[in-house]
């Protein structure tokens, strides 16, 4: 009987929440977001020096997200967002991570994610060519349909997929806890290990480490520690801007107009880029120019950012102004 319920708390500790589970994967969502409001802040505060990070602010998050998750994979065997909550992958045999299924989480933690933002960016424009009623019945205008038509398939497909597998855990029919998990034949169990952050730091302070320990340790539980609280503030901002965006306009205070950019008067009644009257009038939210939509459109995919007055902007920020 003892022996019974030994076993039963010992399984009960090692098997997460699905709250956690949800939460983990919560904040790795927010990663890319925040990293890109802060080149969004650099480009607007010096434009001239960060052209290139806006340009190409997906790869630059490539590589920052590549060196964060292999750092988390190859010291403890969770991604970041696993470890902030003191999870860890083990194999479904009880065993830890190989090489192979290390590559095989990066994989799906940094390359996949950066194909899906590059397609979602692709098909957003198809988007909203469908909705201005640009794509006809041509054979490049039906592609673009059928890849809006699969996406829709593709993401009510993984949804499912999804909850369905949450339902199999929380019922014990399965130990992995999504199903890319499933696929790599991985499970999430208790890492315990921030604890050891927590007892450097308790231990520093009390004046119990020695000169090797402290050398040894500070770089790497500060920077740790710094990326955990970091990520709890990319949380806090995430929900503070959610509730924002709730307001009563109203109830906000009036803003000044800004001063008239001088540049205007030249482009007044014809669009900065051909220098022709607009041809579906579109305008660029931050920086209030309006352009034809095909020019705005083409430029913006190649460079993100306003051509007039290089402030990031991005094809799904477009305004279409109708007579």
């Amino acid at each position: 009987m003892a022996e019974n319920a030994a076993h039963f708390s010992f399984t009960s500790q090692e098997k997460p929440s699905i709250f956690e589970v949800i939460a983990q994967n919560s904040l790795n969502t927010t990663l890319q977001p925040a990293f890109q409001r802060i080149i969004e802040f650099l480009g607007e505060s010096n434009s001239k020096y960060f052209e290139w990070l806006i340009k190409y602010n997906d790869e630059a998050f490539l590589v920052f997200n590549g060196v964060l998750q292999y750092y988390y994979l190859r010291n403890h065997d969770a991604s970041f967002s696993e470890y902030f909550y003191g999870l860890k992958r083990i194999s479904i045999k009880n065993v830890a991570l190989s090489n192979r299924q290390q590559y095989s989480s990066l994989i799906f933690l940094i390359v996949l994610p950066y194909v899906k933002q590059k397609l979602d960016r692709i098909l957003e424009v198809y988007k909203l060519e469908n909705a201005e009623g640009l794509l006809s019945n041509d054979l490049k205008s039906v592609s673009k349909k059928t890849l809006l038509y699969s996406e829709s398939v593709v993401e009510i497909s993984w949804t499912v997929w999804l909850l369905l597998n949450y339902l199999r855990y929380m019922s014990d029919e399965t130990e992995s806890q999504n199903p890319i998990l499933r696929l790599l034949k991985l499970k999430l169990i208790y890492g315990g290990e921030p604890m050891d952050v927590m007892s450097f730091w308790s231990n520093l302070f009390k004046g119990n480490l020695s000169l090797k320990q402290f050398s040894k340790g500070i770089v790497q539980n500060t920077l740790r520690t710094s990326l955990e609280i970091g990520a709890f503030f990319v949380q806090f901002l995430q929900v503070w801007y959610r509730e924002k965006s709730s307001y009563s306009i109203t109830a906000l205070p009036i803003v000044p107009a800004p001063q008239p950019d001088p540049n205007a008067e030249n482009y007044k009644g014809k669009c900065p880029i051909c220098l022709q009257p607009w041809r579906i009038a579109t305008v660029v939210p931050v920086s209030g120019y309006v352009f034809c939509y095909m020019c705005i459109v083409k430029r913006l995919r190649e460079e993100q950012k306003c051509p007039v007055t290089n402030y990031p902007a991005k094809v799904v920020d477009l305004i279409r102004l109708y007579d």
